[in-house]
């Protein structure tokens, strides 16, 4: 039996007579164009990745969101089979908002692990759920990021937390990383960019 090379197996094996073929470009299973899809607020998305310089040729196997900079903006990076892994700076808009959320259980799994976060901010709402894998070969980090457009206030967000227990904030500042521990009454701020200032939590300090 013959193999393709880039589809099935990926080495030769001990005990195979088959050979490989090699496809080069036109393999099966990617070196396409990847794609960058916006979010146009209407139920539709566009792609952008010509725009941003995302729409590379590539194999890509698997995908990674986050800050690398700390600047409030989500980045990528980008796993692809037999290339390179390639890191996308994202560049966030001046004026723009940003939240990022660290749940903690305690009644719940520590990590709230399938915790629902729903927002509203100005006119617009918007829902996260914390997950630790997202697509194939690719992990998901359990904190929550929304982006606020222009809104500096986050003014309602919701957790609902596996427990059952639902947990209410209002007037929630924009531009820093909370961390939400199930059943306090206020986010405790880990993050923020504009003052430089770094809690680090309990659990994480080292002698």
């Amino acid at each position: 039996m013959d193999f393709v090379e880039n589809v099935g197996r990926r080495n030769r094996v001990a005990g195979d007579n088959g050979e490989f073929i090699h496809v080069g470009m036109l393999s099966l299973n990617g070196y396409e164009r990847n794609t960058l899809y916006r979010n146009l607020g209407n139920g539709e998305f566009r792609d952008v990745g010509y725009l941003e310089g995302a729409d590379r040729i590539e194999d890509g196997r698997g995908l990674g969101l986050l800050d690398v900079d700390t600047d409030g903006d989500l980045d990528m990076v980008t796993c692809n089979y037999l290339l390179p892994a390639r890191l996308l700076i994202n560049h966030m808009p001046k004026g723009r908002h940003w939240i990022r959320l660290w749940l903690q259980g305690t009644s719940s799994n520590r990590s709230a692990i399938g915790a629902r976060v729903a927002l509203q901010h100005g006119a617009r709402r918007q829902s996260r759920e914390v997950r630790s894998t997202a697509g194939y070969l690719s992990g998901q980090s359990l904190y929550l990021h929304f982006g606020l457009a222009r809104d500096r206030v986050v003014d309602r967000l919701v957790v609902y937390w596996p427990s059952g227990k639902i947990q209410e904030l209002d007037g929630v500042p924009a531009d820093r990383f909370y961390r939400i521990v199930e059943g306090a009454e206020e986010p405790i701020p880990v993050f923020s960019p504009k003052s430089e200032i770094t809690i680090v939590p309990a659990a994480a300090r080292t002698e």
